[in-house]
């Protein structure tokens, strides 16, 4: 018998594509260690619906689970002190790792892209929470040995939150395995704890993935949102007449690999930001340090882009920090966006180390000092101006999205939402290509034939530079999913990749609707 123990739903039924994935990873796992396990714990992908490459900025955005996970069979051996992986993906081969005997956390070499890497992070904020919850029982004590196979249907690379599923899934494993049957963690702990995970490999991102995949729940997208508190709402998207509002991702085959192009990819967008909200600040001649969260000497700390906006609307319009309300975000924004305009003279061509200096009133040294040595980056020139209106823009969007989905009186018909939804998605896609510069071509032309075959929005999900795609197709009776579908297998897949399998094709490309979040199968 299944036992969900985390993300219980009144409405929560296991699907029967869930079931088999659950029997299938089971079934492996005998195969492998000639044992049953204990539990299984899974944790989905997800899908960013609109607000890309704004978490970091504390910016909310709308996002959702969908019907891919990463499941992983576990039996917990007490007294071993051993950590064993298997893998269903024949090209991660099986791992091996003792467990400090005194109670510290596992190494992590973040210096090379290692599948396992993944684990251990899981298994290092697991082990955090269990010393914060019972540190009489953790505290010097080594976690439990485990076996553990792993299932996953999530495109490692494919910007779907591969690496998130894995983590969640592993953390959940780790805090079930040593705290027992029966202990049930909260969503919100879980989120609390995978959160800074990938932080141990370099890798400054935010919180999104982490949310989407604990806390999804059918049929409704989430709402997450960093300031003033993490939290993720699920608001319902609208009962249609007609159709239903489906989605189909869409797999470009160019894998993505946030870790290895961190330097000229994900966080240089980091650091371009963050200097964007500091030239903000020095222009309107405000502070982005709040007195109430940030410690008088933590002289690192450099605000981010909401930063500059609370604090330009508190002096200049007296008004408190936006509390994620949607119509007050929507006046900050739209002033906001006004202030970048005006700002950053430097639009097309960038930002030369010595001009963003100068923007700063600090020498060359000191910038490159305070900016350019958290994180590994590489660039020509920073492009301030272009990341700056992308967030903002992009953070209005979700706004408007979610005014959307609350206030059916904003459509007459199905097509309406459809029309409306969809054009805001393509927004969001044109500015991380101009903008944001986080597309490639590949994503381009699949947007551009789903739109073209019954899509209303179509756009690029997670960090970008390749993964995957997403597109709003009406679904069910009459809807245009299947034509879709073909027209993508028919026009990009067959045309880019002459030698891909209907396997392969079927792997890529994959409908799903909002699904449910993190589960853990007791057996």
């Amino acid at each position: 018998m299944f036992v969900p123990a985390l993300n219980v739903d009144s409405e929560f039924n296991l699907s029967a594509d869930k079931r088999e994935r659950v029997f299938s990873v089971m079934s492996k796992f005998q195969n492998t260690y000639g044992v049953d396990p204990n539990f299984i714990s899974r944790s989905p992908g997800r899908v960013n619906l609109i607000g890309e490459h704004i978490d970091y900025c504390d910016f909310s955005v709308l996002s959702m689970a969908i019907d891919v996970d990463m499941m992983c069979a576990v039996k917990v051996i007490k007294d071993s002190g051993t950590i064993v992986l298997s893998n269903d993906d024949v090209r991660f081969g099986e791992r091996k790792f003792d467990l400090p005997t005194d109670g510290s956390y596992v190494q992590i070499d973040a210096s090379i892209s290692e599948w396992s890497n993944y684990f251990k992070c899981g298994m290092h904020v697991a082990h955090s929470f269990l010393k914060e919850i019972a540190p009489e029982k953790f505290g010097n004590a080594p976690l439990a040995g485990l076996k553990v196979f792993c299932q996953g249907s999530v495109p490692p690379g494919g910007g779907l939150s591969s690496s998130a599923a894995f983590i969640c899934a592993t953390a959940l494993a780790v805090v079930r395995a040593n705290m027992g049957k029966g202990y049930q963690m909260s969503q919100q702990d879980l989120t609390r704890i995978t959160i800074v995970a990938e932080h141990y490999l370099g890798l400054n991102n935010g919180g999104m993935d982490q949310a989407a995949s604990v806390c999804g729940k059918a049929d409704h997208a989430l709402y997450v949102e960093f300031k003033p508190e993490l939290k993720a709402t699920a608001f319902k998207f609208p009962q249609l007449n007609n159709y239903e509002v489906t989605f189909v991702i869409a797999n470009t085959m160019v894998v993505a690999s946030k870790y290895e192009t961190a330097p000229t990819n994900y966080n240089l967008r980091v650091v371009e930001v963050t200097i964007a909200a500091s030239v903000l600040a020095a222009k309107y001649g405000v502070s982005l340090k709040d007195e109430r969260t940030v410690p008088e000497d933590e002289s690192s700390f450099k605000g981010n882009l909401r930063d500059f906006m609370n604090a330009y609307h508190a002096k200049y319009h007296n008004a408190a920090p936006w509390d994620g309300s949607i119509e007050t975000g929507v006046d900050f924004l739209i002033r906001t966006l006004a202030l970048v305009e005006e700002t950053f003279t430097c639009k097309n061509k960038g930002y030369a180390v010595d001009e963003a200096a100068a923007a700063l009133n600090i020498s060359n040294e000191e910038f490159a000092r305070e900016y350019l040595s958290i994180f590994p980056v590489r660039f020509e020139t920073l492009k301030l101006y272009q990341r700056a209106k992308h967030v903002y823009s992009e953070a209005l969007r979700v706004l408007k999205a979610l005014k959307l989905m609350t206030s059916p009186y904003q459509f007459t018909s199905d097509e309406d939402f459809f029309k409306i939804f969809g054009e805001l998605m393509n927004e969001s896609q044109e500015s991380c290509d101009k903008l944001y510069e986080c597309s490639c071509p590949e994503t381009d032309e699949i947007c551009a034939i789903a739109r073209s075959n019954g899509a209303y929005g179509s756009r690029l999900t997670g960090a970008g530079f390749g993964g995957c795609t997403v597109s709003l197709v009406p679904g069910g009776p009459g809807g245009n999913v299947e034509q879709v579908k073909q027209a993508l297998t028919d026009k990009f897949y067959r045309v880019r990749y002459p030698k891909i399998t209907d396997v392969e094709i079927n792997e890529a490309i994959i409908v799903s609707k909002p699904t449910a979040g993190s589960f853990l199968y007791e057996l």
